[in-house]
């Protein structure tokens, strides 16, 4: 089984790898060195919160800390879902690896080895992706031309996934966070606007809907 889940985890492999480029690249401009990049990937192996992680971080240790973990508390319901299904033996092991593309092809499985040989290639995707993006990275920033664009890349890359969400409420949280963020930069607390934009968006946006749903 594990050899079966290791083959099924090339679609993901080939998603992960690029994005563990990005963010490699992405990590290095905003002041990270190889061996926190490296860890990064290693420790954290989460795509969003490791952006978050290393375009929060410049600006407030509180806020690149408490918005990955946000992010990450999704996780918890994957693990009991999964659990729910057949009995895990190593949880810290399966629980480790469980990110949303390996949940999502978990949902058909009845054994923990087929997880854990869609884990292990997903993995080695993004350690290997980290790696190349790393040494990419250092290649590029050598340049004193191209490093002010390296800098703004991280920015443009957020738009890029922000932009085909904006719909619905996707588009109403948007604009609450944004709206949240920007009045506190403009009274000098931008980290703070961070983390409360973060933290509160999503609770106005799940009580309209909640609201609209009883009238």
């Amino acid at each position: 089984m594990f050899r079966k889940g290791l083959a099924s985890s090339i679609p993901i492999v080939m998603g992960y790898f690029p994005v563990a480029v990005t963010f490699a690249i992405s990590a290095m401009t905003m002041g990270f060195n190889e061996i926190e990049t490296i860890l990064a990937s290693a420790l954290i192996f989460a795509g969003a919160s490791q952006f978050a992680l290393v375009a929060l971080m410049p600006h407030s240790f509180i806020s690149a800390v408490l918005i990955p973990i946000a992010l990450n508390l999704r996780h918890i319901v994957y693990g009991c879902i999964i659990s729910q299904k057949f009995k895990i033996r190593r949880p810290l092991i399966t629980a480790f690896g469980l990110t949303d593309e390996v949940f999502a092809l978990s949902l058909n499985a009845n054994d923990e080895r087929f997880i854990w040989g869609l884990e292990v290639g997903a993995y080695l995707a993004w350690i290997f992706g980290t790696l190349i993006g790393i040494i990419g990275g250092t290649i590029l920033l050598s340049s004193e031309m191209l490093t002010p664009s390296l800098i703004f890349s991280l920015t443009a890359l957020f738009l890029i996934l922000l932009i085909p969400n904006l719909r619905g409420s996707h588009a109403l949280a948007a604009v609450i966070g944004g709206t949240i963020a920007l009045l506190f930069h403009s009274i000098g607390y931008t980290s703070m606007g961070i983390l409360l934009a973060g933290i509160l968006s999503p609770i106005v946006v799940s009580r309209v809907r909640i609201c609209l749903s009883t009238t």
